[in-house]
């Protein structure tokens, strides 16, 4: 690790996370920032070279990039992830350790919340997918829970009724989706009951 990378730290809390790095573009200039378990939108993109990236996001839209590797958004995974700006943060060691920590304390505490929400006829935003009751929808096209059969990953990249060799709901790169361990639970819970 860099000097200048020295003072920045990752704080594992009960109740949320807290991140002071330095700000890759601006020297040693430090960036902090506390997030809670129940607020907190968390991305993960994992390179071809076996890198690990995530990016924290919280209510206001600031997208915080920590661990190796590199993430760059496109325009319209910014607008549909309501990204106002990006820091990029320090390439913390082992991301795989606390980045899978951090999505599975994210899943754990709002889990509950984003069901209630969606069982009392609420609309739930993961960015390039929302979840209601009668479905999940992704930009251009949507299907009823009881039309999807399966959902899988291949290369990165989530498709639903792949075994079907169609896909009802728009791909999404992993890499797009708000919390998506969160909204995996979400799917496979809804798509049992389907």
């Amino acid at each position: 690790m860099a000097k200048k990378h020295n003072e920045s730290r990752l704080y594992l809390y009960d109740g949320g996370v807290v991140a002071r790095t330095a700000r890759v573009s601006r020297g040693d200039d430090l960036f902090e920032a506390a997030y809670d378990w129940g607020t907190l939108r968390v991305l993960r993109y994992f390179s071809t070279r076996g890198d690990a990236r995530y990016t924290l996001l919280d209510p206001g839209g600031v997208a915080l990039n920590i661990g190796p590797g590199i993430r760059v958004f496109l325009k319209e995974d910014k607008q549909a992830l309501g990204v106002t700006s990006v820091v990029e943060g320090t390439a913390f060691l082992w991301p795989r350790f606390w980045g899978d920590h951090i999505e599975e304390c994210v899943t754990r505490v709002q889990l509950p919340g984003v069901l209630a929400r969606i069982e009392r006829g609420e609309t739930v935003d993961f960015g390039p997918y929302k979840v209601d009751r009668q479905g999940v929808a992704g930009r251009k096209h949507a299907a009823a829970w009881s039309e999807i059969t399966d959902i899988s990953a291949y290369d990165g990249t989530l498709l639903f009724n792949k075994k079907l060799r169609r896909t009802t709901v728009d791909s999404s790169g992993l890499q797009n989706i708000a919390n998506v361990n969160l909204f995996l639970n979400v799917c496979q819970r809804f798509k049992a009951q389907g």
